[in-house]
């Protein structure tokens, strides 16, 4: 996954190498000149380009973790190689990371002692997602409200808008790396000297979460705390794999049951979309669940239609959940009530036709899961809390809520109180 940079650059070397950068910053000085004037008429807060300080004596890189092992202090310059199998340079530890997707700072806040204090920007913010995660990072860093935000949507801001932030590292979803790959930007950063990294806690979020937090161990020069973390994850994952297969080998209950993955339902369509083979596919395949959709759709992610899921009348659904605008959609996650997860899931049920005939509805098997774990590092939550769903009495050993509790205390500056799991019709788990 590392590997050491070799010899030094000779001065010819590193005169050939500066010269594309040269000729880069030459084409965009019109556009920075014309940026630059843009953000120092703005006042500061969430307005795009404003800026920001960082006193660099003050950034603390000390990780809180343990470790049986302690890794030798990282050595720049570094070359990594990112989830998409770039072999990426580093010349030094960074300390103005860019977030294409603000959802990351739930990584880096699990790895820093001060992530925003290693931040020159986001695109968007995390409110877009989560405001209630988004006011309580605020109020554990309140230099996050000062942090300058670029425009938010799909497309990644240019290279002239990101060079306002002096960004020395860029992190990005792996899923945007084919519409990313195609177009002149990361050679334009290339040429500039400003890293990229892919990083992945979503497509595929039991295979990539580890690599990905490893990635950054190294990057950011906090081994010890990521392989804390890991080692955590992985300890939550083979708790999982022991009671599975005992529940593959018991004859008296279904050893598959068949499950609907309702992704944010209400939010866009009716009815329904779901996962075949990404996303909270892996963690239903991990949990020894019989995905519907795997047979119903051609794609990661698509609308199925409402009649087969009545004709297949699946045993287990699990129902995202957020904090989405009310109107349709389930909520949970950061401050939510469990009354209002519940009465929401009741909504969902009462709206679409036939769905009060279903098993899951009538037997305790309709569940709803806060969206963002397979959107941060903490998938192994989600798969925990799918895994005693599926399989009630050899999985029941596991303790979702407690494992929550313990990796966000050990990990995270934000308190977990709110509703991440709920099961339709039942009270809300003894705190």
């Amino acid at each position: 996954m590392l590997a050491r940079r070799g010899r030094p650059a000779s001065p010819l070397r590193r005169w050939r190498l500066s010269l594309p950068q040269l000729i880069l910053c030459a084409w965009l000085l019109p556009g920075l000149l014309s940026q630059a004037a843009v953000a120092s008429a703005t006042a500061s807060g969430d307005t795009p380009f404003s800026d920001t300080s960082i006193d660099d004596d003050a950034i603390d890189d000390t990780s809180d973790g343990t470790s049986d092992e302690t890794p030798a202090e990282t050595r720049y310059p570094l070359q990594v190689t990112d989830l998409a199998g770039r072999v990426v340079t580093l010349d030094h530890a960074p300390r103005r990371i860019f977030l294409d997707d603000p959802r990351h700072l739930l990584a880096l806040a699990a790895l820093l002692p001060d992530p925003v204090g290693r931040l020159s920007g986001w695109h968007g913010s995390l409110a877009d997602f989560d405001p209630e995660a988004q006011a309580r990072f605020t109020s554990a860093f309140p230099a996050l409200a000062r942090l300058p935000v670029l425009q938010s949507g799909d497309p990644l801001p240019s290279a002239e808008a990101l060079l306002t932030l002096a960004p020395d590292l860029v992190l990005i979803n792996l899923s945007r790396y084919g519409a990313i790959s195609g177009t002149r930007l990361l050679t334009q950063l290339d040429a500039l000297g400003i890293p990229v990294l892919f990083i992945d806690f979503q497509r595929h979020p039991l295979t990539d979460t580890r690599p990905s937090l490893t990635l950054l161990g190294h990057a950011l020069d906090v081994q010890p705390r990521a392989a804390a973390l890991n080692r955590r994850l992985a300890e939550l994952e083979a708790a999982v794999a022991d009671c599975v297969d005992a529940a593959a080998h018991d004859t008296t209950r279904d050893t598959s049951p068949s499950v609907l993955i309702d992704i944010a339902p209400g939010l866009k369509v009716g009815c329904c979309r779901s996962n075949f083979d990404s996303g909270l596919a892996d963690l239903v395949a991990r949990a020894g669940g019989d995905n519907i959709a795997a047979g119903m759709t051609p794609g990661s992610e698509n609308v199925l239609n409402p009649e087969a899921i009545l004709a297949r009348d699946p045993a287990v659904i699990i129902a995202t959940a957020a904090q989405w605008p009310a109107g349709g959609s389930v909520r949970a996650g950061f401050g939510v009530p469990p009354a209002q997860t519940q009465r929401d899931l009741a909504d969902v049920v009462s709206r679409r036709p036939g769905w009060t005939t279903l098993s899951a509805v009538n037997q305790g098997g309709l569940h709803a899961l806060w969206h963002g774990y397979h959107q941060s590092p903490f998938s192994a939550l989600a798969l925990t809390a799918i895994a005693r769903w599926l399989h009630p009495q050899a999985c029941a050993a596991l303790d979702p809520e407690g494992a929550q509790q313990a990796l966000f205390r050990d990990f995270l500056p934000i308190a977990a109180d709110g509703t991440f799991r709920a099961t339709y019709g039942e009270p809300p788990p003894e705190r």
